[in-house]
């Protein structure tokens, strides 16, 4: 079935799908542009992905994620991906499903489930999460950003470049996930091993000598795989007051979860947890070296801008690209009839630069306010870590600030993006004090 329609034949040159052009080009902002414009629900039918339902403008973005009930996350799909990337994932799976003996046709977490079950299981770590957690944080947060910024001025001191992602973005969502999770400082080394693993297909880092990037990878999820399972038999004979000790022993309608399920909520808290705020850190910091006279006026008072510094780069660098539901029926949204069915991208960083919604909304503007950005998602799936990211991100960069560090950095070589459609992440960034 075609949905394409001759007076839109002039945007079959529009390319948001080709992870080629995100690592080469960065964001394809002019054409999430034209689409709002021109096509704000476009039928987006490419070689090498499967045909999906564009829709770019804010409004749509938070209608869509606002009805739940006719766009649902338990669909075929859940993120935009290359066809091969997608058949690859499926059998990942089923293999997965045999080897353990698993239900190759369950979520993989709680993030492909609708409501009821969505809430049901997002409310046992919940509380964990709310914003009056994470002020209980604040103290420790502080003192973890003084302790990673000074090593990392220590590093930039003898005279070489430094790693942006590994050296220093990584470390305070690192530390904090691991200690909400009861995991002891010996294994997060690990830890950051295996979600980088999951996260960068091209890294060849973590190989071992004379493997391939296939049997590197199997391996890595095999032993992450492991620790898991390990780490759900400790908590059932030695449970604590963290996060995986709550998960382990909860219960839903009267019933533990059960090994899958402990497997995929474990994997999600600690992959997430660590990863998506670190892409905010780092591609802000980069960003925020990109636009001087934003710098200099946080350099002036880091201790008010830092609040709305963190949402304006949430905003602008908008790390999570897409979710895609699935349309349980018909439904016509500016004139287009989405059918029963029917895959929709939501594309989160075009509806963060919607010029009905934002003021000049391709420029950094540290002190924007309000700033209504939909960076964490919207509706019954906004991102459960939102507050904890805010509280690191603000952490970090206030401490940034007050040093003045970002003023003295220089970006040391090209940056390496990751192969991903779904999260617009740097892998590699160095950098090093200016000359």
């Amino acid at each position: 079935m075609s949905h394409a329609l001759a007076s839109e034949r002039h945007l079959e040159d529009i390319n948001i799908h080709s992870i080629e052009r995100y690592q080469s080009e960065g964001y394809p902002w002019e054409d999430w542009a034209r689409l709002r414009r021109d096509a704000p629900v476009y039928w987006y039918e490419r070689p090498g992905i499967e045909p999906f339902w564009a829709v770019t403008r804010y409004a749509d973005v938070k209608a869509i994620s606002l009805d739940d009930k006719t766009f649902i996350n338990g669909g075929p799909r859940l993120r935009l991906a290359p066809s091969d990337y997608d058949r690859r994932a499926r059998a990942a799976r089923e293999r997965k499903a045999e080897l353990y003996g698993w239900d190759a046709s369950a979520p993989d977490d709680m993030v492909y489930m609708d409501n009821p079950d969505h809430r049901k299981l997002r409310l046992v770590v919940a509380r964990s999460f709310t914003s009056a957690f994470c002020r209980t944080l604040a103290s420790e947060l502080d003192s973890l950003a003084v302790s990673i910024a000074e090593d990392f001025e220590r590093a930039l001191e003898n005279g070489e470049s430094v790693d942006l992602v590994h050296g220093f973005g990584a470390k305070l969502p690192l530390a904090t996930i691991c200690q909400m999770m009861g995991l002891p400082i010996e294994d997060w080394a690990d830890i950051h091993r295996w979600t980088d693993a999951l996260f960068d297909l091209e890294n060849m880092q973590w190989a071992e000598p004379g493997e391939s990037r296939h049997d590197m990878r199997r391996r890595l999820h095999r032993e992450f795989h492991g620790y898991i399972a390990n780490l759900i038999e400790t908590k059932r004979r030695c449970p604590g007051e963290d996060l995986s000790s709550k998960l382990v022993h909860a219960e839903i309608d009267g019933s533990p979860l059960s090994e899958q399920e402990l497997h995929g909520y474990l994997r999600l808290l600690i992959a997430a947890g660590n990863e998506t705020t670190r892409n905010s850190l780092t591609r802000g910091m980069l960003e925020l070296l990109e636009w001087p006279e934003q710098l200099a006026r946080f350099h002036e008072d880091p201790d008010s801008l830092t609040e709305t510094l963190v949402e304006e780069i949430v905003r602008y660098t908008s790390p999570v690209m897409q979710f895609a539901r699935t349309a349980t029926r018909d439904v016509e949204i500016h004139g287009k009839t989405i059918r029963a069915g029917d895959t929709v991208g939501i594309w989160y960083p075009s509806a963060n630069r919607d010029e009905t919604v934002f003021e000049r909304p391709n420029q950094l503007d540290i002190t924007r306010d309000p700033n209504p950005h939909v960076g964490f998602g919207h509706g019954v799936h906004f991102c459960l870590g939102a507050n904890l990211a805010r509280f690191e991100l603000r952490a970090m960069f206030r401490e940034l600030g007050r040093r003045r560090l970002l003023s003295r950095l220089e970006v040391a070589g090209a940056a390496r993006w990751l192969t991903d459609l779904h999260v617009g992440a740097i892998a590699e960034a160095p950098v090093r004090y200016a000359a």
